[in-house]
């Protein structure tokens, strides 16, 4: 094996292993013994965010974020509202063909939560949730498929776009899952044309408030 081998595989695994400490800190609550009182104070949302944020942009900022694509890259306020348009299209068209009407269930537990909570709940999943998501999904994860594939963008995108989708366990619909298995598809083309993730962190969060700002007027 040579160098640029080994360097790939530490390459892989060091990234991988950044897609394995966001899934063992989503899934961390499901261990705990006072999961219910936290639910029920609804404070498990937040500590998780903040946990969750505190580990993976501490890490990224060590030692990913001189990697080539994984840095900020280039920023396009055009480029930015034609993917921006794309997303929403994607959202509603989806929403209409595949007939999703009812709002999910986590949003309505959220709604539940009043005061200073339910805001900065809403603060972080639109200022917070997607840094981290991004760092992971299309940055460290996107990374690690592409050199397991040997660079085969194609396969790569399907497979990070399917655990994006598959990690957002506080969707029930499937048709949900599906709409969010296409916007992941566009959040990594943004992330190749503009070479970096700063573009793609400010669509999911710009997608996140949009979404979260419709819901929340809807209910």
């Amino acid at each position: 094996m040579n160098n640029d081998t080994r360097k790939n595989a530490k390459l892989t695994f060091t990234c991988f292993c950044m897609f394995l400490l966001l899934v063992g800190i989503t899934f961390y609550p499901a261990i705990i013994p006072d999961k219910v009182a936290l639910v029920q104070s609804g404070l498990l949302l937040p500590i998780l965010y903040v946990l969750e944020f505190s580990f993976i942009v501490s890490l990224y900022v060590i030692y990913f974020r001189k990697l080539d694509d994984m840095g900020r890259g280039s920023f396009s306020f055009p480029q930015f509202l034609v993917f921006l348009s794309m997303i929403l299209l994607a959202q509603l068209a989806g929403a209409y063909i595949t007939d999703v009407r009812k709002t999910e269930n986590w949003m309505m537990e959220q709604e539940s939560v009043k005061g200073n909570l339910f805001l900065s709940n809403l603060l972080m999943l639109v200022f917070i949730v997607p840094v981290y998501e991004e760092l992971v999904f299309r940055g460290c994860l996107l990374t690690a498929l592409l050199n397991f594939f040997q660079g085969n963008i194609y396969i790569a995108s399907l497979a990070a776009s399917a655990l994006f989708a598959a990690l957002h366990t506080q969707y029930q619909d499937i048709r949900t899952l599906i709409i969010l298995f296409l916007i992941s598809i566009i959040f990594i083309a943004d992330r190749i044309i503009s070479r970096g993730l700063m573009m793609p962190i400010f669509l999911h969060m710009a997608m996140n408030g949009i979404v979260l700002g419709t819901g929340v007027y809807a209910m």
